[in-house]
């Protein structure tokens, strides 16, 4: 029995797409201790009257994983 996973995590923000798990400024895959908290790092914020950081953006989160015999 073998596994095979996928992740995605991105937002959607001034009607674009934004991959959260590419690290700036490079390419490829790295391995992160914590996917989600990158992912957030990179989200959109700013500030409104109630809240001194809010999201203006959707974010989406997404594991799937397969299991082969």
């Amino acid at each position: 029995v073998s596994y095979h996973i996928e992740m995605s995590f991105f937002e959607v923000y001034n009607e674009k797409i934004h991959d959260l798990l590419v690290c700036k400024g490079e390419n490829g895959q790295k391995k992160q201790p914590s996917w989600l908290e990158l992912g957030n790092k990179q989200r959109a914020t700013a500030a409104t009257g109630m809240n001194d950081k809010s999201s203006r953006s959707h974010s989406v989160f997404t594991l799937v994983m397969t299991q082969t015999k």
